[in-house]
């Protein structure tokens, strides 16, 4: 990988052109599971990079997976033809040099690319955790395992070559219940740095409780309530307020949180952090999809908006340092303004305290359709399912409801954050109590 990336710089000199390239070789692998029975086990490796070059103010951009010398040199001539027919770009959107120290050790441990039996046994003890629960759980939706682990490459003519390696597992499991006609659903997570990090077993049986927990439910009368959010349901707000955080959405006008830097929309107790240096945090990072050298950020402190995600383009557009904020899904994809682990400080209550003094209101475990949220005005209509908490601390089940509203409006209704923090890909949170959220059922 080393010698194709310095090919692909040694073509942009001759070239007289700027270029970054980013790398990536990984390996992942795959258990699914059902009904105590493997489904597929599927083992890969990938590896290819990106060429990103400016040549006379126009950028282009090229994958490959071929690392042949005909395929780099393919590559970067694809590259150029793209950057002469794009359209010249008004700032600069490669990241500078700086000269600053690389963290180091922020992967302690990877998931290792032995002892798949473990794993594969990790799968069956969670699968049978959670049809073992309780009577009612007929069947799951599948039981998986899953794990990524790859080293990634950065340089650019500018006189940098980064690189790192980063990795992460995760299970997960849906349990089905069912009653009479009645049939519902619970899912639940786990995510860490190595097998011997996840509990399968607690992983199972918090499906299976999710699931039997639903079993009666009904729909509640529709008006304001108070609500408590779960960290798990928590964490896809979190999604949405990624996208309005985003600095090529502010650029573009297209973002709910346009314009609001250094405002108050949350109160004084909500804190947002982004931490690429995490204590056994999936997502670390080093360096950001462009090289840049990766730094702690409070996005939102004590309720205030305090700046956004950048890429170098953003940055530069709304006239910032470059904040290291760049992302890539795959060598395949552009950096794009993103998260590592983004979180909600946490409060000083759990979350079942919490919920013992949200009489009467809900507590929602679940959201549904979070995708079809509107970043750019801010509105969402979801699903959810939970309980209705009433007088005496007695809880009714409840799904098939929608919460609707404005990420605005909950972010400033927030009126405590909770202790119990879960993780969900890059997104973490404790639950949250709001005063009064719209929900919808009969």
């Amino acid at each position: 990988m080393e010698s194709s990336i310095n090919s692909i710089l040694d073509f942009a000199s001759v070239g007289k052109c700027e270029c970054e390239v980013y790398g990536e070789r990984v390996r992942r692998y795959r258990v699914e599971m059902h009904r105590r029975k493997i489904e597929s086990i599927e083992s890969s490796r990938d590896a290819g990079i990106a060429i990103r070059l400016v040549h006379e103010g126009r950028v282009g951009h090229v994958s490959t997976s071929d690392l042949s010398p005909d395929g780099l040199s393919a590559a970067f001539q694809k590259a150029l033809e793209c950057a002469s027919n794009s359209t010249p770009v008004d700032v600069d959107i490669l990241a500078p040099y700086r000269k600053e120290s690389i963290r180091e050790g922020l992967y302690p441990k990877l998931p290792s690319a032995g002892g798949n039996q473990v794993k594969i046994a990790g799968v069956r003890t969670m699968e049978e955790a959670c049809l073992s629960h309780d009577p009612r759980i007929v069947n799951t939706e599948g039981a998986s395992y899953t794990e990524s682990v790859g080293e990634v490459f950065v340089a650019s003519t500018r006189g940098f070559f980064r690189t790192e390696e980063r990795g992460f597992c995760s299970c997960s499991i849906q349990a089905i219940a069912k009653q009479g006609d009645e049939i519902r659903s619970g899912w639940f997570h786990a995510q860490g740095l190595d097998c011997g990090d996840l509990d399968f077993a607690s992983t199972g049986r918090e499906a299976a409780a999710r699931a039997v927990g639903l079993v009666g439910s009904r729909r509640i009368e529709t008006r304001r309530y108070p609500v408590v959010l779960d960290g798990s349901a928590v964490t896809s707000f979190l999604g949405l307020l990624k996208r309005a955080l985003s600095g090529e959405m502010v650029v573009k006008g297209a973002s709910v949180l346009a314009g609001r830097k250094g405002s108050q929309i949350a109160p004084e107790y909500v804190t947002v952090i982004d931490d690429p240096f995490l204590e056994a945090g999936c997502n670390n990072a080093a360096f950001d999809g462009e090289g840049a050298p990766t730094e702690r950020r409070v996005v939102v402190e004590s309720g205030s908006l305090r700046g956004y995600l950048h890429n170098a383009f953003s940055a530069r557009k709304l006239g910032v340092p470059v904040a290291a904020n760049a992302v890539r899904a795959t060598f395949k994809d552009l950096p794009e303004p993103g998260p590592t682990n983004l979180f909600l400080l946490p409060g000083a209550r759990s979350t079942a305290e919490m919920v013992d003094d949200l009489i009467p209101g809900i507590y929602v475990l679940d959201v549904m359709g979070m995708h079809t949220a509107d970043h750019i005005s801010g509105d969402f209509s979801v699903g959810i399912s939970g309980y209705h908490v009433r007088s005496g601390g007695d809880r009714v089940p409840i799904s098939e409801m929608m919460m609707s509203g404005n990420v605005l409006d909950l972010l400033a209704g927030i009126r405590e954050v909770g202790k119990d923090s879960i993780f969900i890909g890059p997104y973490g949170s404790p639950a949250i109590r709001i005063d009064g959220m719209s929900i919808s059922g009969t």
